[in-house]
């Protein structure tokens, strides 16, 4: 009986000393190591690859686990600190997965069969020009997406996918950007940052053939990013994002 309350004791006080806040955040912890392995073991296996779905859904999670951590710990000691950092974290993953998906992903076509160092890579460049870059706006949208689908050469899931994703790769950035970096609450400020990030990862596929360079592309990434930046500035989804982040950026 002794020993079986001793035993009690000894879990009420680890219990007492280890709150749920810390268990959130190392599970956070762990599942960010997981995921960072996952990414490593793509790199040494090229033919092991992680569909961009589930790569989100992994990522979304990790950040949902540490919010909750975040806003018990917040409830708990009143350290609004460590909660704002935690959405500097939440959007340095989310550069990160912007940079996998439009430079790197294999599975959306990032192969980088383009070499620089090859004897025709004139010809490459021409290639790549020629096919893989459209700078007349609208053209992409009409002729692959519309056109596709009423002659049948793609499916509507596929114009669905590649249009909404469009739409939405950059819509974050009218989250976290007037969050983190007071000028961006401008909308003078952050229409030209946001155009000047797509134009860059654009260029950047340009650069290293990789991709699409598609003015298209920057034509529906601005416009998602730049329409939610307008909607959280309605009064009442305003109320809705500051209960999110608990009044920790007023």
């Amino acid at each position: 009986m002794k020993g079986e309350k001793t035993v009690k004791n000894a879990f009420k006080k680890l219990c007492d000393h280890v709150k749920a806040d810390h268990v959130i955040l190392t599970l956070g912890v762990l599942l960010l190591v997981f995921y960072a392995s996952l990414e490593v073991l793509v790199q040494i296996l090229p033919t092991y690859q992680i569909n961009p779905l589930i790569r989100v859904l992994i990522l979304f999670t990790i950040c949902v686990v540490f919010y909750c951590g975040g806003a018990l710990r917040l409830q708990r000691t009143g350290d609004s600190a460590t909660f704002r950092r935690l959405f500097y974290f939440f959007f340095a993953l989310y550069l990160y997965l912007i940079l996998t998906v439009t430079l790197t992903d294999v599975t959306l076509g990032r192969d980088g069969d383009f070499i620089f160092n090859d004897i025709h890579f004139r010809d490459q460049r021409a290639h790549y020009v020629k096919w893989f870059v459209n700078l007349i706006p609208f053209r992409s949208i009409y002729e692959v997406y519309i056109l596709g689908l009423v002659n049948g050469y793609v499916n509507f899931y596929y114009v669905l996918l590649n249009l909404i994703g469009n739409l939405c790769l950059f819509m974050p950035f009218a989250f976290f950007m007037p969050l983190l970096f007071r000028r961006q609450r401008k909308w003078y400020f952050f229409v030209p940052t946001v155009i000047l990030c797509i134009a860059a990862v654009e260029a950047l596929q340009f650069l290293f053939m990789i991709g699409s360079c598609d003015i298209d592309d920057l034509i529906l990434n601005a416009t998602g990013a730049i329409t939610l930046y307008f909607l959280i500035k309605i009064p009442c989804l305003k109320r809705l994002c500051m209960r999110f982040l608990r009044n920790s950026f007023e």
